[in-house]
């Protein structure tokens, strides 16, 4: 039986120089592909960021129409006694998110956390399936490569549920003590702010900003924790963040400093108190940045320089 042969053609398979070829083709054509994905990944995460700085930031307006006044970094009683105002919400221990969640769709995780007890967090928090260990997604920027997963933070046997945002409280450093600090931010322990008391202009003053996870380091008074539910006299940097040092995202650097992960760590994301949300530069003048960071400095503040 007569069986036709293969034409050469039809027989000839690839040569292995064809094979390296097709291989380096591909693996330029992803080279080519990965930054741009990388690119379209980082817009998404500054996108989602500024969108959860705005809700916040209109979660705190809402606050203010409600009660006249925006809420406090940490309402703790008795504080009075130590250089700060008197509680504004007296027999009450909370934090500035806590304060916010009815406001951003949080209302039922807000009414099942204790607060009108001494140091609540340690009721709250008693194990990762506490109340107070829970994920809230608006408060995770997802630039944020260094964020546990899930975003659930330790101190000894309680867990937290973490925060990459916090108010800012002005140009003093973190302190326990009401007497050591200028209180001439936006929210600080016991704080009560109008907006008539932001003389500066909404427009030029901080309400809102983002910190990094990368390289944060503990200090003394602080295991580095950012959690929403830590209400005591230590929490006001869990809650807040200051401009008494630079901003940073990326070198070794405190829970009390503003920072991120964007661009490599270039930008942040903050939310003016006219509720307006922009990115400001790392490299930003400290001077500038302070300006910004103050409600009634009476200082000139110039929006071409930042």
């Amino acid at each position: 039986m007569y069986t036709p042969s293969l034409s050469r053609s039809a027989r000839r398979g690839f040569t292995l120089i064809e094979l390296l070829v097709v291989i380096a083709i591909i693996a330029i054509l992803i080279g080519l592909l990965l930054p741009a994905v990388q690119k379209v990944r980082e817009a998404a995460a500054r996108t989602q960021c500024v969108n959860n700085l705005h809700q916040i930031g209109i979660a705190a307006h809402n606050f203010h129409d409600s009660r006249g006044r925006f809420p406090a970094a940490i309402n703790i009683p008795g504080e009075e006694n130590f250089g700060w105002p008197a509680a504004p919400d007296p027999g009450r221990w909370y934090g500035l998110h806590m304060a916010l969640f009815p406001y951003y769709e949080q209302d039922n995780l807000r009414r099942e956390l204790v607060d009108n007890v001494v140091n609540p967090q340690y009721v709250n928090c008693k194990g990762t399936d506490s109340v107070g260990a829970q994920v809230v997604k608006i408060l995770i920027c997802p630039a944020d490569g260094a964020m546990p997963n899930p975003p659930v933070g330790q101190y000894g046997v309680y867990s937290f549920g973490l925060s990459s945002y916090g108010g800012c409280s002005g140009t003093s450093a973190t302190t326990t003590s009401g007497n050591q600090s200028l209180k001439n931010g936006m929210f600080f322990m016991n704080s009560s702010v109008r907006i008539t008391d932001v003389t500066d202009g909404t427009t030029n003053v901080l309400l809102f900003g983002e910190r990094s996870r990368r390289n944060l380091q503990a200090t003394s008074s602080s295991e580095a924790l950012g959690g929403w539910a830590w209400a005591n006299v230590f929490a006001q940097e869990d809650n807040t963040m200051n401009s008494s040092q630079p901003m940073e995202g990326v070198e070794f650097h405190t829970l009390n400093q503003f920072g991120s992960q964007h661009n490599g760590g270039a930008i942040s994301n903050f939310t003016f108190a006219d509720g307006s949300v922009k990115p400001l530069s790392k490299s930003i003048s400290i001077v500038i940045f302070q300006r910004l960071s103050v409600r009634d400095s009476g200082k000139v503040k110039d929006a071409s320089a930042y």
